[in-house]
Protein backbone atom coordinates (compact mmCIF):
# COMPACT_ATOMS: atom_id res chain seq x y z
CA UNK A 1 0.00 0.00 0.00
CA UNK A 2 3.43 2.02 0.70
CA UNK A 3 4.33 2.00 -2.70
CA UNK A 4 1.24 2.41 -4.46
CA UNK A 5 0.24 5.79 -2.17
CA UNK A 6 3.83 6.95 -3.36
CA UNK A 7 2.74 6.55 -6.60
CA UNK A 8 -0.46 8.31 -6.66
CA UNK A 9 1.33 11.10 -4.11
CA UNK A 10 3.76 11.65 -7.06
CA UNK A 11 1.38 11.67 -10.24
CA UNK A 12 -1.44 13.97 -8.04
CA UNK A 13 2.09 16.63 -7.70
CA UNK A 14 3.05 16.09 -11.08
CA UNK A 15 -0.58 17.00 -12.81
CA UNK A 16 -1.44 19.82 -10.22
CA UNK A 17 2.09 21.29 -11.72
CA UNK A 18 1.05 20.58 -15.32
CA UNK A 19 -2.46 22.22 -14.37
CA UNK A 20 -0.42 25.38 -13.42
CA UNK A 21 1.60 25.32 -16.53
CA UNK A 22 -0.79 25.21 -18.60
CA UNK A 23 -2.87 28.36 -16.86
CA UNK A 24 0.50 30.33 -16.72
CA UNK A 25 0.39 32.91 -19.39
CA UNK A 26 3.04 32.03 -22.29
CA UNK A 27 4.66 34.03 -24.86
CA UNK A 28 2.66 34.60 -28.58
CA UNK A 29 2.88 31.95 -30.83
CA UNK A 30 3.30 29.22 -27.92
CA UNK A 31 1.04 26.89 -29.33
CA UNK A 32 0.33 23.13 -27.33
CA UNK A 33 1.93 22.63 -23.72
CA UNK A 34 2.19 19.83 -22.13
CA UNK A 35 0.13 17.58 -24.57
CA UNK A 36 1.90 14.40 -23.52
CA UNK A 37 2.41 12.92 -20.22
CA UNK A 38 4.79 11.48 -18.01
CA UNK A 39 3.15 7.67 -19.27
CA UNK A 40 6.13 7.20 -22.31
CA UNK A 41 8.55 6.43 -20.08
CA UNK A 42 8.83 7.90 -16.87
CA UNK A 43 9.47 11.40 -17.79
CA UNK A 44 6.91 12.12 -21.10
CA UNK A 45 7.39 15.82 -23.27
CA UNK A 46 7.81 18.37 -20.10
CA UNK A 47 9.95 20.62 -21.38
CA UNK A 48 8.08 22.26 -24.77
CA UNK A 49 7.02 24.85 -23.35
CA UNK A 50 10.30 25.55 -20.80
CA UNK A 51 12.11 26.13 -23.96
CA UNK A 52 8.87 28.00 -26.59
CA UNK A 53 9.49 30.50 -23.52
CA UNK A 54 12.56 31.67 -23.34
CA UNK A 55 12.02 34.97 -25.02
CA UNK A 56 9.24 36.38 -22.21
CA UNK A 57 11.69 36.37 -18.94
CA UNK A 58 9.04 37.48 -16.70
CA UNK A 59 6.39 34.51 -17.95
CA UNK A 60 9.51 32.56 -17.89
CA UNK A 61 10.59 32.64 -14.64
CA UNK A 62 6.31 31.58 -13.54
CA UNK A 63 7.20 28.77 -15.36
CA UNK A 64 10.48 27.94 -14.13
CA UNK A 65 9.01 27.77 -10.28
CA UNK A 66 6.20 24.84 -11.58
CA UNK A 67 8.90 23.49 -13.59
CA UNK A 68 11.20 22.56 -10.45
CA UNK A 69 8.34 20.96 -9.06
CA UNK A 70 7.34 19.44 -11.85
CA UNK A 71 10.56 18.15 -11.39
CA UNK A 72 10.24 17.16 -8.51
CA UNK A 73 7.44 15.71 -8.70
CA UNK A 74 8.99 13.07 -11.27
CA UNK A 75 12.43 12.43 -8.86
CA UNK A 76 9.53 11.27 -6.51
CA UNK A 77 7.72 8.96 -9.21
CA UNK A 78 11.01 7.57 -10.70
CA UNK A 79 12.07 6.42 -6.82
CA UNK A 80 8.77 5.06 -6.05
CA UNK A 81 9.00 2.71 -9.49
CA UNK A 82 12.39 1.83 -8.58
CA UNK A 83 10.73 0.14 -5.48
CA UNK A 84 8.61 -2.26 -7.60
CA UNK A 85 11.03 -4.90 -8.57
CA UNK A 86 11.45 -5.61 -4.96
CA UNK A 87 7.40 -6.42 -4.51
CA UNK A 88 7.44 -7.64 -7.74
CA UNK A 89 10.15 -10.55 -6.63
CA UNK A 90 7.72 -11.62 -3.90
CA UNK A 91 4.90 -12.53 -5.88
CA UNK A 92 7.15 -13.67 -9.17
CA UNK A 93 7.72 -17.38 -10.07
CA UNK A 94 11.03 -18.86 -9.87
CA UNK A 95 13.71 -17.64 -11.88
CA UNK A 96 13.94 -19.78 -15.34
CA UNK A 97 15.94 -19.41 -18.65
CA UNK A 98 14.78 -17.50 -21.09
CA UNK A 99 15.59 -19.61 -24.11
CA UNK A 100 13.18 -19.75 -26.57
CA UNK A 101 10.77 -17.27 -24.94
CA UNK A 102 11.98 -14.29 -24.56
CA UNK A 103 13.98 -12.54 -27.66
CA UNK A 104 15.91 -9.31 -26.71
CA UNK A 105 17.16 -6.90 -29.72
CA UNK A 106 18.46 -2.98 -28.66
CA UNK A 107 19.83 -0.29 -31.24
CA UNK A 108 21.45 2.61 -29.67
CA UNK A 109 21.22 5.80 -31.25
CA UNK A 110 23.26 6.50 -34.20
CA UNK A 111 24.19 8.93 -37.22
CA UNK A 112 20.40 9.63 -38.83
CA UNK A 113 18.43 6.55 -36.59
CA UNK A 114 17.00 9.49 -34.17
CA UNK A 115 17.64 10.88 -30.89
CA UNK A 116 16.78 7.56 -28.68
CA UNK A 117 18.47 3.94 -28.05
CA UNK A 118 15.25 1.70 -27.71
CA UNK A 119 14.99 -2.26 -27.03
CA UNK A 120 12.56 -4.31 -27.89
CA UNK A 121 11.76 -7.68 -25.79
CA UNK A 122 9.73 -10.09 -27.91
CA UNK A 123 7.44 -12.66 -25.27
CA UNK A 124 7.51 -15.79 -27.50
CA UNK A 125 6.30 -17.79 -24.77
CA UNK A 126 3.10 -17.83 -22.56
CA UNK A 127 0.96 -14.02 -21.67
CA UNK A 128 2.19 -13.22 -18.69
CA UNK A 129 0.13 -11.39 -16.34
CA UNK A 130 1.68 -8.20 -13.57
CA UNK A 131 4.85 -8.17 -15.60
CA UNK A 132 7.72 -6.39 -14.02
CA UNK A 133 10.77 -5.69 -16.33
CA UNK A 134 13.80 -4.37 -14.56
CA UNK A 135 16.52 -2.84 -17.30
CA UNK A 136 20.26 -1.82 -16.83
CA UNK A 137 22.05 -0.23 -19.00
CA UNK A 138 26.18 0.08 -18.51
CA UNK A 139 27.66 2.47 -20.25
CA UNK A 140 31.41 2.61 -21.43
CA UNK A 141 32.54 4.76 -18.70
CA UNK A 142 31.14 2.23 -16.24
CA UNK A 143 28.22 4.31 -15.43
CA UNK A 144 24.99 2.16 -15.06
CA UNK A 145 20.99 3.10 -15.58
CA UNK A 146 18.30 1.70 -14.19
CA UNK A 147 14.57 1.85 -15.76
CA UNK A 148 11.65 -0.52 -14.36
CA UNK A 149 8.51 -1.11 -16.85
CA UNK A 150 5.16 -2.56 -16.15
CA UNK A 151 2.71 -4.19 -18.20
CA UNK A 152 -0.47 -5.39 -16.49
CA UNK A 153 -0.65 -8.25 -19.57
CA UNK A 154 1.65 -9.31 -21.88
CA UNK A 155 0.02 -11.31 -24.75
CA UNK A 156 1.92 -14.00 -25.99
CA UNK A 157 3.76 -13.44 -29.50
CA UNK A 158 4.17 -9.72 -28.62
CA UNK A 159 6.42 -7.63 -28.37
CA UNK A 160 7.35 -4.63 -25.68
CA UNK A 161 9.48 -1.41 -26.82
CA UNK A 162 11.67 0.72 -24.21
CA UNK A 163 12.27 4.28 -25.39
CA UNK A 164 15.93 5.90 -23.20
CA UNK A 165 16.99 8.92 -23.60
CA UNK A 166 19.75 10.78 -23.27
CA UNK A 167 18.53 13.43 -21.02
CA UNK A 168 18.17 18.08 -21.36
CA UNK A 169 19.77 20.27 -19.29
CA UNK A 170 17.12 22.53 -17.75
CA UNK A 171 17.46 24.62 -14.70
CA UNK A 172 21.12 23.17 -13.76
CA UNK A 173 20.04 19.69 -13.84
CA UNK A 174 19.93 16.83 -16.41
CA UNK A 175 16.17 15.68 -16.56
CA UNK A 176 14.85 12.91 -19.03
CA UNK A 177 17.91 10.88 -19.20
CA UNK A 178 17.34 6.93 -19.04
CA UNK A 179 20.09 6.12 -21.07
CA UNK A 180 24.18 5.84 -20.78
CA UNK A 181 26.76 6.75 -23.44
CA UNK A 182 27.99 4.40 -25.52
CA UNK A 183 25.99 1.22 -23.97
CA UNK A 184 28.34 -1.79 -23.31
CA UNK A 185 25.62 -4.12 -22.01
CA UNK A 186 22.24 -4.52 -20.96
CA UNK A 187 20.98 -6.33 -17.58
CA UNK A 188 16.93 -7.53 -17.83
CA UNK A 189 15.05 -8.95 -14.97
CA UNK A 190 11.34 -10.21 -15.81
CA UNK A 191 9.18 -11.28 -12.86
CA UNK A 192 5.60 -11.78 -12.83
CA UNK A 193 3.60 -14.95 -11.37
CA UNK A 194 3.62 -17.19 -14.27
CA UNK A 195 6.85 -16.77 -15.34
CA UNK A 196 10.68 -14.80 -14.31
CA UNK A 197 13.88 -14.80 -15.82
CA UNK A 198 17.23 -12.90 -16.04
CA UNK A 199 19.19 -12.13 -19.44
CA UNK A 200 22.75 -10.50 -19.79
CA UNK A 201 22.75 -8.93 -23.13
CA UNK A 202 25.97 -7.77 -24.57
CA UNK A 203 25.99 -5.10 -27.17
CA UNK A 204 29.06 -3.54 -27.87
CA UNK A 205 30.79 -5.58 -30.45
CA UNK A 206 29.28 -7.66 -32.91
CA UNK A 207 25.66 -6.46 -32.12
CA UNK A 208 26.32 -2.60 -32.79
CA UNK A 209 28.27 -3.29 -36.00
CA UNK A 210 25.18 -5.19 -37.19
CA UNK A 211 23.10 -2.51 -36.48
CA UNK A 212 25.52 0.50 -38.23
CA UNK A 213 26.09 -1.54 -40.84
CA UNK A 214 22.10 -1.82 -41.29
CA UNK A 215 22.30 2.07 -41.02
CA UNK A 216 24.66 2.43 -43.35
CA UNK A 217 23.43 -0.20 -45.91
CA UNK A 218 22.81 2.60 -48.67
CA UNK A 219 25.70 4.41 -47.97
CA UNK A 220 27.56 5.96 -51.09
CA UNK A 221 29.88 8.82 -52.18
CA UNK A 222 30.11 11.15 -55.62
CA UNK A 223 34.18 11.85 -56.08
CA UNK A 224 36.28 13.54 -58.34
CA UNK A 225 40.40 13.85 -58.25
CA UNK A 226 41.79 17.34 -57.82
CA UNK A 227 45.21 17.10 -59.94
CA UNK A 228 48.05 19.39 -59.38
CA UNK A 229 47.81 22.82 -60.82
CA UNK A 230 50.30 24.76 -61.18
CA UNK A 231 49.65 28.75 -59.68
CA UNK A 232 50.62 31.57 -59.71
CA UNK A 233 50.35 32.77 -56.41
CA UNK A 234 49.96 29.00 -55.19
CA UNK A 235 49.65 25.46 -56.23
CA UNK A 236 47.00 23.44 -55.63
CA UNK A 237 48.07 20.06 -54.73
CA UNK A 238 46.36 16.83 -55.85
CA UNK A 239 43.79 15.72 -53.92
CA UNK A 240 40.09 14.15 -54.17
CA UNK A 241 36.71 15.58 -52.96
CA UNK A 242 33.96 13.51 -51.41
CA UNK A 243 30.19 13.95 -51.69
CA UNK A 244 28.06 12.35 -49.25
CA UNK A 245 25.49 10.32 -50.82
CA UNK A 246 22.47 7.83 -49.34
CA UNK A 247 22.15 8.78 -45.63
CA UNK A 248 21.16 12.06 -44.58
CA UNK A 249 24.45 12.13 -41.62
CA UNK A 250 27.16 10.59 -40.78
CA UNK A 251 28.42 10.83 -36.79
CA UNK A 252 32.19 11.54 -35.94
CA UNK A 253 34.38 9.40 -38.17
CA UNK A 254 37.73 9.08 -38.99
CA UNK A 255 38.70 8.91 -43.23
CA UNK A 256 41.71 6.67 -45.07
CA UNK A 257 42.65 7.95 -48.42
CA UNK A 258 45.07 6.12 -49.82
CA UNK A 259 46.38 7.09 -53.44
CA UNK A 260 47.50 4.31 -55.53
CA UNK A 261 49.48 3.74 -59.17
CA UNK A 262 50.54 0.10 -59.66
CA UNK A 263 53.04 -0.43 -56.67
CA UNK A 264 53.28 3.13 -55.86
CA UNK A 265 51.02 4.14 -52.73
CA UNK A 266 50.88 7.25 -50.29
CA UNK A 267 47.90 7.39 -47.09
CA UNK A 268 46.74 10.00 -45.28
CA UNK A 269 43.91 9.89 -42.71
CA UNK A 270 41.42 13.08 -41.93
CA UNK A 271 39.05 13.26 -38.98
CA UNK A 272 35.63 14.90 -39.01
CA UNK A 273 33.15 15.60 -36.33
CA UNK A 274 30.27 14.79 -38.91
CA UNK A 275 28.87 14.51 -42.60
CA UNK A 276 25.87 15.71 -43.91
CA UNK A 277 24.08 14.10 -46.72
CA UNK A 278 25.07 16.33 -50.09
CA UNK A 279 28.13 17.86 -48.17
CA UNK A 280 31.07 17.74 -50.39
CA UNK A 281 34.42 17.16 -48.49
CA UNK A 282 38.21 18.03 -49.58
CA UNK A 283 41.17 15.46 -48.74
CA UNK A 284 43.94 17.58 -50.05
CA UNK A 285 47.78 16.60 -49.71
CA UNK A 286 50.41 18.58 -48.14
CA UNK A 287 52.79 20.47 -50.50
CA UNK A 288 55.01 17.75 -52.00
CA UNK A 289 53.50 14.87 -50.25
CA UNK A 290 52.16 13.46 -53.96
CA UNK A 291 54.15 13.24 -56.72
CA UNK A 292 52.28 11.43 -59.18
CA UNK A 293 48.79 10.86 -60.78
CA UNK A 294 47.04 7.64 -59.10
CA UNK A 295 45.19 5.61 -60.84
CA UNK A 296 43.04 5.03 -58.20
CA UNK A 297 42.27 5.73 -54.82
CA UNK A 298 40.93 4.04 -51.79
CA UNK A 299 38.64 5.27 -48.81
CA UNK A 300 38.52 3.40 -45.26
CA UNK A 301 35.98 5.50 -43.15
CA UNK A 302 35.71 3.89 -39.40
CA UNK A 303 33.79 5.33 -36.53
CA UNK A 304 34.74 5.35 -32.69
CA UNK A 305 32.98 2.65 -30.54
CA UNK A 306 32.96 0.18 -33.43
CA UNK A 307 34.97 -2.36 -35.67
CA UNK A 308 32.73 -1.46 -38.46
CA UNK A 309 34.10 0.37 -41.72
CA UNK A 310 32.62 1.29 -44.90
CA UNK A 311 35.45 0.92 -47.83
CA UNK A 312 35.07 1.85 -51.56
CA UNK A 313 37.67 2.67 -54.24
CA UNK A 314 37.25 5.56 -56.94
CA UNK A 315 38.80 5.14 -60.35
CA UNK A 316 40.54 7.72 -62.19
CA UNK A 317 40.89 8.47 -65.63
CA UNK A 318 44.51 8.99 -65.94
CA UNK A 319 43.50 10.69 -69.61
CA UNK A 320 41.30 13.07 -68.41
CA UNK A 321 42.83 13.17 -64.28
CA UNK A 322 39.83 13.31 -63.15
Amino acid sequence: MYLSDQVQNANTLFLKCINNLNALPKPADEGTLFVGSMLDGFFGNFLGSYHRGLDAEAKQNALNVELQSAIAAVDQLEAALLLLPKVAEKYSATLSDSAGRIVVDFNESWGDSGPNDWLVLQNRGETLKDCTIVVQLTGASGKVRKNVHFLETWPANTSMWGRYQSGEEVLGRTVEKTTVTHVQELDITIYSPQFATQIHYVYQGAEKDKDIAQICKDLSFQGSYQPYQAGIVWDTQRGVQLTLNGVSLLPQCRVDVAFRKGDQSKVWFWNHDSWMKGETKSFNTPKGGLDFDPDRIDFEISFPHTNYKYKTTLNVDTESGK
